[in-house]
Parts: C-alpha cells; sequence; structure tokens
C-alpha cells in the first residue's frame, strides 16, 4: 500500500479509464434522453440482465476528489460515554479531520464533531432535551431547495430534530421528520428502553436536509444495557468492557484543500442539488481519516457503526484474519459467530469482538473495506475506499476468553427463536424514477417506495402486536438499506429475479399511484438464507438489486411498549411543522397539521431526503 492513498495528478487527464467515463456517458445520456420525454417523473427501466458487483474506476476528472493525505497518523479518538439525562445540545465548532488539512467548521453534540456515547438501562425511562445551537449550516451551499419543506432559511437558521435509530418510542420522542427546530430551539423526548441490550444509534433527522445535517457532524452511539450486557468488567456474558470496550463510527468523505468537506461527488452536477449519493474518497472513523489505535495483546469488543451516508462495506483485516461477530443492530446473537469478513450497510451496527493476542509490538494490522459498487454507484464512477484503519500492537493485555455462547444458558437471555414466514405477506418495491423538475441536475433521479412521493395521503397501515412478511423487490440499479421505525426485523431469505421481465410484465402506472406487484414468478435463482451474522434481530436490512428481500417484521403490542403508536403527535411550541400531504404554507409547511405515527425509508440518505421514504401508520 503507497502512503498517498488519495487525491488527484492531472496527468491521468491524459489517460482517462474508458469503463468509468464510458459509464457515465451511458448514464448523462440515457437519463438525458428520459428527461426529454416526459414532464412527469418517469420509472427507469432496468438493464435486460443483472450486473453483478463492479471494481470502481480508477480516479477520474469528472469527480472531486480530497487532496493526497498520509494514512494513520492521527490517533482514534474514542467518544466519552455519559448518560440519557438532562440536556445535550447540537453546536457549531472547529475540526480537523486530519493532520495535514486545516481546521475547518464542523457540527457535533457538544464536541466539535459527532457526539458522546449516550448509555441507557433496560426498563429505565430516559429523558434528555436536545438544543439547536448551530447557527448557519455548515454545508449552506449544498442546501437543496427542491426538497420538500426546504427553503433559503435552512441555510442561514437550519431545521435539525434527532432520531433514535432503533429505539421502540412513542411517536412524539420519536424524532419524526416532519417536525424540526430551528437556532434556540429544540425537543424533549422520553425514551423507554423497554428493549434488550444493543448498539443504537443517534441522528438528525429533518426531512430534505438528512443527509447533510449528518454529514456535518450530528450523530453518535446509544449503548442500551440489561443485567446481561451490563458494560461492567463482571458482565455475566464475559465480554469486553471499559477500555476494550471501543465504538467505530465510520463514514466516507471528501475533502477540500481547506479541510470543509466535499458532499458532492461528480463534479458535472451543479452544486445545490441532491445528487442521489455520497460516495467519498477517504474513511473517517470517529471523525477522523484512517486512524490508527494501539491495541494490547488481548480481545477487544467493537461496536460498528456504518454511518456513511450511502456507501456499504465489506470489512476484513488486512491478514485475514478471522474475528467474531456476537451481535447486530437489536441485540444478540445466539453465540459468537467467527468469519473473515461482514458486510454492512448504512445505518446497520454489528458487535465484534476481535482478538489481537498474535500482534507483536509495534505490528500492525488494517481494517480494510473489498465491497465493489453496485451499478448504479459505478455509473457515478464511486471512487474506490480500501483502508478504513490501523491498529497497532503495544503491549500484553488481561486475559479475555472469546464466550462460547451468548444466549439461552444460566445467567444470558433467551436464545433466539427460528426465523418462520408469516401467513401475512405484503409486497413493497423500490423504484427509481427520472425526476424532469430537476433537470438541471443531470441525474435528475429520484428514489421512490411503492411509486409513491413521501408527502401523500396513501399511507401504510399495520397492526400493533402483529407480525407480517414483508418482500422488499429492488428494481433499481442500487443496493438499499431499508430502516423501519418502531419495527423489530429478522431476515428470512434473499431471492434473485429478473427485473427487466417483471418489469415489463408489470409496468408502473403514473408516479403517485401504489405500485407493488408480487414479483414470485420472476425467480432466477433459489432463495438464500442470511448468513449466520446476519441472524438476530434487526432494524435496518440490505435489499440488493434485482432481488426479493424477505424478511419478518414484528409490530410491538402497545401493551410491549407502554403506550399508545397511534396517538397524533403534539406539535411543541417554536416546532415547525410539515404537512404530512405537502399541503399549507410554503414550503409545504403548515400551522397545525395532523401527523401521526412513523416513518420507513432508505438509509441512503441522498434517497431518503428524494423520495425514498413512507409514512406508516401501527394501530393499536
Amino acid at each position: 500500500m503507497t502512503a498517498q492513498l488519495s487525491g488527484w495528478d492531472w496527468m491521468m487527464t491524459e489517460n482517462l479509464p474508458r469503463r468509468g467515463f464510458l459509464l457515465g456517458a451511458l448514464g448523462v445520456a440515457g437519463m438525458g434522453y428520459l428527461a426529454s420525454a416526459s414532464a412527469d417523473p418517469v420509472p427507469l427501466p432496468p438493464p435486460p440482465v443483472p450486473i453483478p458487483p463492479l471494481p470502481p474506476p480508477p480516479i477520474t476528472p469528472f469527480n472531486y476528489h480530497s487532496p493526497a493525505l498520509q494514512p494513520y497518523v492521527d490517533e482514534l479518538p474514542i467518544p466519552e460515554t455519559r448518560g440519557v439525562a438532562g440536556e445535550l445540545a447540537a453546536t457549531s465548532g472547529t475540526h480537523r479531520y486530519h493532520r495535514d488539512l486545516p481546521e475547518t467548521r464542523s457540527w457535533g453534540f457538544e464536541r466539535p464533531v459527532l457526539g458522546p456515547n449516550l448509555e441507557a438501562h433496560r426498563d429505565q425511562m430516559a429523558r434528555i432535551g436536545f438544543r439547536n445551537e448551530l447557527g448557519p449550516h455548515v454545508l449552506a451551499e449544498h442546501v437543496d431547495l427542491t426538497m420538500h419543506g426546504v427553503t433559503e432559511l435552512d441555510r442561514t437558521d437550519p431545521r435539525f430534530t434527532v432520531h433514535l435509530h432503533g429505539g421502540a418510542n412513542a411517536p412524539d420522542s420519536d424524532g419524526h421528520p416532519l417536525i424540526g427546530w430551528r437556532n434556540g430551539g429544540g425537543p424533549s423526548f422520553a425514551y423507554g428502553n423497554r428493549q434488550e441490550a444493543a448498539t443504537l444509534w443517534y441522528h438528525d433527522h429533518a426531512m430534505g436536509i438528512t443527509r447533510l445535517n449528518i454529514q456535518a457532524g450530528l450523530a453518535g452511539m446509544y449503548y442500551l444495557r440489561d443485567e446481561f450486557d451490563t458494560g461492567r468488567d463482571d458482565n455475566p456474558l464475559g465480554l469486553p468492557s471499559g477500555e476494550f470496550e471501543v465504538p467505530l463510527i465510520v463514514q466516507d468523505r471528501t475533502f477540500n484543500a481547506d479541510g470543509s468537506l466535499q458532499p458532492m461527488v461528480a463534479t458535472y452536477i451543479p452544486q445545490g442539488y441532491n445528487q442521489s449519493g455520497q460516495l467519498g474518497d477517504v474513511c473517517c472513523v470517529n471523525g477522523v481519516v484512517w486512524p490508527r489505535l494501539e491495541v494490547r495483546r488481548t480481545v477487544y469488543r467493537f461496536r460498528l457503526l456504518n454511518g456513511s451516508n450511502s456507501r456499504p462495506y465489506i470489512f476484513e483485516f488486512s491478514n485475514g484474519m478471522l474475528f467474531f461477530v456476537i451481535g447486530g443492530d437489536l441485540g444478540l446473537l445466539n453465540g459468537p459467530v467467527p468469519t473473515p469478513s461482514i458486510r454492512v450497510s448504512p445505518g446497520e451496527r454489528v458487535d465484534l469482538l476481535v482478538d489481537f493476542s498474535a500482534v507483536a509490538d509495534g505490528a500492525s494490522v488494517d481494517l480494510i473495506n473489498t465491497a465493489k459498487n453496485d451499478l448504479g454507484n459505478a455509473v457515478f464512477m464511486a471512487p474506490e475506499l480500501r483502508p478504513i484503519m490501523r491498529f497497532v500492537g503495544a503491549g500484553d493485555g488481561p486475559a479475555q476468553p472469546v464466550p462460547f455462547t451468548l444466549r439461552g444458558g444460566p445467567g444470558q437471555p433467551d436464545a433466539l427463536e427460528p426465523v418462520y414466514r408469516p401467513s401475512a405477506t405484503r409486497t413493497m418495491t423500490l423504484l427509481g424514477l427520472n425526476d424532469d423538475a430537476r433537470a438541471a441536475a443531470v441525474f435528475p433521479t429520484m428514489m421512490s417506495l411503492n411509486n409513491l412521493p413521501f408527502l401523500s395521503s396513501d399511507i401504510d397501515l399495520a397492526a400493533a402486536g402483529t407480525v407480517e412478511q414483508w418482500d422488499i423487490v429492488n428494481t433499481t440499479p442500487f443496493d438499499h438499506p431499508i430502516h423501519l421505525h418502531l419495527a423489530r426485523l429478522r431476515v428470512i431469505a434473499r431471492q434473485p429475479i429478473l427485473t427487466s421481465a417483471y418489469f415489463l410484465a408489470n409496468y408502473p402506472p403514473k408516479f403517485g399511484i401504489r405500485w407493488a406487484p408480487s414479483a414470485d414468478a420472476f425467480a432466477i435463482g433459489p432463495e438464500e438464507g442470511p448468513p449466520p451474522w446476519e441472524a438476530g434481530w434487526k432494524d435496518t436490512v440490505e435489499c440488493p438489486t434485482d432481488t426479493i428481500t424477505r424478511i419478518l417484521v414484528k409490530w410491538p403490542s402497545a401493551d410491549e411498549l407502554g403506550f399508545d403508536p397511534d396517538t397524533v403527535l403534539t406539535i411543541p411550541p417554536g416546532a415547525e411543522a410539515m404537512s404530512p400531504t405537502g399541503a399549507g404554507m410554503p414550503g409545504g409547511m403548515a400551522d397545525s397539521p395532523e401527523i401521526r405515527g412513523y416513518v420507513w425509508h432508505c438509509h441512503n440518505l441522498d434517497h431518503a431526503d428524494h423520495d425514498m421514504m413512507q409514512q406508516i401508520r401501527v394501530r393499536p
């Protein structure tokens, strides 16, 4: 691996990579044709055959690039852990992402960037307030005024809210994207924590600017403890604790020479447009570019979050060593799963045990990414991002065995039940469209769920206390991580389909009319169950292109929750609310809209902002 892992060499303009150029030209030409064909959003037909994952192209002049940066020169910062109480201010500060970058303005929760690890305990109510002290937007020039409810004011006095991702909370405490607060205001939430120990995270969820607010720094970890996974040295499960339990928030980024964030990928897309994806050329962990962490010869527990806007990762170690997956989004597995690699999509968390016993003093092992591009990101010529961070041996550590089991035994939570197929099934579709209203964006794409806009009167309904099967059909050239608020998920299976035949047999109607036909008749291969490390409860699931992803969806009952999940949300004084149908004041804002329930959406944040999010009501 060379010392300079990023940057731009203008000599490469003499030898542009044909593959990257042709894919980009194909995308521009195809979408430009569609833009001229209709004034309404029209579906983007899939390729005639499924396209396998593609390696990233070499550096091209069509993309933004960070300056050359030396990897592994900065220490990994580890955010402090604090209880969930009082008030947490979202503030503006200055931060240096790398030793060789100038300081730049950033956002965080009482930190220059990101936030503290919040810690709560099962069945103990936690009350916390969040306050907006952000000032002007860090990425003001990139605020897209064509997004729902977004106005010029979001550049100078941006909205924000906070969603506890994975938390089963009342509607008023879920951080609904239709309700936001400007500078000087903020929400007060009550988290019931009526769920088992898990790695959750909190982040901004303001409609239309979520992708920018999180990229500027508004995210942090949330550890939920219980009587088994206590976080103490004497925890019944025998898991590493204290200095040996480390959060890793992985986020890809691109930087300008002045140290500021560059959220755009392609130079040919005008500034101020949502580009349908953000893929950076360097990796930040806990807010620092390619950091290093000194580790002792023992077993560490890493709470790893993919906090990137759009990029999935396949995490491996440079020496090929095995590590152990002990949990996912919403809790522990039955036992540690040894594996040399694991795929993690935006919004997903994985709980890992890594044994550094064989790493000598001064020796190093790197965490790397081996994921390839889906077709959509290949068209955007997404840059390669292989290095993540480095671990350096630094002395002996305490003896720490890897436990044999984590559930089902004495002093352990109950074992996971085998996954099954519920009798009630609904089909949900993921669809790409051309949005002619945004033709100036060159790639005027938008993503939708069920061919519906987010602000719609066609709202999904679910019954609290029931279990459903969702068959999520991905007809787009992008892999999508789908997140359901409030619900708990298990992966049943994934099955490849011939999307082009499915499309021709069931061509989507006009945008705004629900489109969700079954895709079972277009399967071109057998179902494949989830890998062992994906067998637990989840709240976010990756849905690959040209695939039906079948998941079990459990809606908790009102008794389990301790509240009515279908109550009308309160609009507190000082908050701004958007009409759930887009009606009302300019920008979609309304004086007293009736907002109920939750949302489900793609956790590619650029997709969620336009328009890959739907409302759902959960009736008791």
